[in-house]
């Protein structure tokens, strides 16, 4: 595509922004907007904002008009309600054909007419076997153009559309210990992933939690933390066994329920593995509160190459 002189020279012209980036998490009911400043190159969390999703468009513009954000680098993460994250085996053919070949087998897979946009990202080469498999992204298209000229009309510089589960792979610390997040939105379905070294190497979502947050203390007891604790055990046994990994250190927790504490107390009497709850390993400002609702957008804000472009 050509850019007209016009353009080109509006371009050299625009004022360079102050901040580092903006991550931005597109939900189904709201949207989250996450913005870093660089301090002697470390990241600092300065603002988040959410909103709800009509005229989302709108709102943006707002936003980055009225907080001066104009021109900053945005990267979007997609809440885990927008897309569909899927696995299959690599196609045999050259890469440059793959992504016509995943067409197909999405379509198949998902008996879907919508058009929608595929891409896709390798697992961790340490998780491999011996057939190689593609982790596959399918989002509407709609959805995208729609994502794209949004963010662009409000005057913000569109660097990558990603999704949650890698976005949630920049909030840790790096560690050669395997950590399962355990990430929930209010009212959602449960996001479980492990991560080393910042890389996913297994993601599932959980039905059947969207109720947690309407529950006491003593109803977990009554099957809730059981049931839970199994899945994140099969997860755990599935990663040692077919991964051929070493155990999982650490769970991390975010999830739709004032009842955090007690809750990790009682999954790591059944599963005998730490749990804690989930802090981003960023750098805050001193008076902003650490919303968990904004760890996607935080995380997108945080984001280098390990997004799908």
């Amino acid at each position: 595509m050509q850019i007209g002189w016009r353009d080109f020279i509006k371009g050299l012209f625009k004022k360079a922004s102050l901040f580092h980036s903006v991550g931005i998490e597109i939900g189904v009911n709201d949207f989250h907007i996450s913005t870093l400043i660089n301090v002697k190159g470390r990241l600092n969390w300065v603002k988040q904002h959410s909103a709800p999703i009509d005229n989302w468009q709108t709102t943006l513009k707002t936003y980055v008009e009225n907080n001066h954000l104009a021109n900053t680098q945005c990267n979007i993460a997609l809440s885990i309600s927008k897309y569909q994250l899927l696995q299959f085996d690599r196609p045999a053919v050259e890469d440059s054909e793959l992504n016509q070949a995943l067409q197909w087998t999405v379509k198949e897979h998902l008996f879907s007419d919508e058009e929608l946009v595929i891409d896709y990202f390798d697992p961790p080469a340490a998780a491999t076997s011996s057939v190689k498999k593609l982790n596959v992204v399918a989002v509407s298209k709609r959805d995208v153009i729609e994502i794209r000229d949004g963010v662009l009309k409000a005057g913000l510089a569109l660097n990558i559309i990603g999704i949650e589960e890698l976005a949630i792979c920049n909030l840790l610390a790096p560690s050669d210990d395997a950590i399962i997040t355990l990430k929930q939105e209010e009212g959602g379905q449960l996001s479980l992933n492990i991560v080393k070294r910042n890389q996913l190497f297994f993601s599932r979502r959980l039905r059947g939690y969207e109720n947690l947050a309407h529950f006491s203390p003593e109803e977990l007891k009554m099957g809730v933390v059981d049931n839970l604790s199994l899945e994140i055990q099969r997860s755990m046994d599935y990663f040692e066994s077919q991964l051929r990994q070493a155990p999982v250190k650490k769970v991390y927790i975010s999830l739709d329920t004032i009842h955090q504490e007690p809750l990790a107390d009682m999954i790591k009497q059944v599963i005998f593995v730490a749990v804690e709850k989930f802090i981003p390993d960023v750098t805050t400002d001193a008076n902003m509160p650490i919303t968990p609702s904004s760890f996607a957008s935080l995380g997108a804000a945080m984001d280098n190459a390990s997004l799908i472009k």
